[in-house]
């Protein structure tokens, strides 16, 4: 299977409902591995590097690096879903408290709900983050929250100067959800029942092997 255009991709992150950017969950297809490999990078319309944001702005996916250092597509109607079981059901703070999130991470969620939207050169700078030896700890808290679908990927900032690399930009994903697109949270009291819902939809979709993974890394089984 092959494809090479924009709505071809959408209609695949429909169906499979979770859709990695590149080679991630096993028995199972990413955009990096459909697309043929002279369409990256082209600037035209076939070029699929653009497709990460574009999905984000059109409101058919979230992305981020949901699962490990990898960047994956996750359905607007299941992530609401999604969210709370990454997060545990619990707010950044209480994971903080109960050990389970560093402090750089912390803080860095703080200052982008607080902006609403921000890149990520300026979130660095907020940060305090910015001297060389501190970048491994700023990339790190940045996966970490995206690891527990605190924030998500809402854009790309261009560079300030001709044929530097564009910036990342980043939403808290409970803003991102209802301010941004007005989709309210589930109730996150139930958590079974969350987990439930996801089961079976990902169950429709997936290999066993893909089922296996998701299963695991969103403790459907729990």
């Amino acid at each position: 299977m092959s494809i090479s255009t924009y709505p071809e991709f959408v209609k695949l992150v429909g169906e499979y409902k979770i859709f990695p950017f590149s080679d991630l969950i096993p028995d199972h297809p990413s955009l990096s591995a459909l697309v043929p490999s002279d369409s990256w990078h082209t600037e035209t319309e076939f070029d699929p590097w653009p497709w990460r944001v574009k999905i984000v702005k059109d409101e058919h996916a979230a992305y981020g690096k949901f699962f490990g250092s990898k960047a994956s597509f996750i359905h607007i109607d299941l992530f609401p879903y999604i969210q709370p079981l990454l997060t545990l059901g619990k707010s950044v703070d209480e994971r903080y408290n109960n050990g389970l999130m560093s402090q750089h991470a912390k803080n860095i969620y703080h200052i982008v709900k607080e902006a609403g939207n921000i890149d990520s050169r300026l979130l660095r700078k907020e940060s305090q983050l910015t001297a060389k030896e501190q970048k491994k700890d700023y990339d790190r808290a940045l996966v970490e929250l995206q690891n527990f679908a605190d924030i998500v990927i809402t854009g790309a900032q261009e560079s300030d100067f001709e044929g530097g690399w564009s910036s990342m930009c980043f939403e808290s994903s409970g803003h991102w959800l209802q301010a941004t697109l007005g989709k309210e949270l589930p109730a996150t009291d139930d958590l079974s029942e969350v987990r439930g819902i996801v089961k079976a939809e990902l169950s429709e979709v997936c290999s066993e092997k893909a089922l296996k993974y998701l299963d695991k890394k969103l403790r459907l089984s729990v």
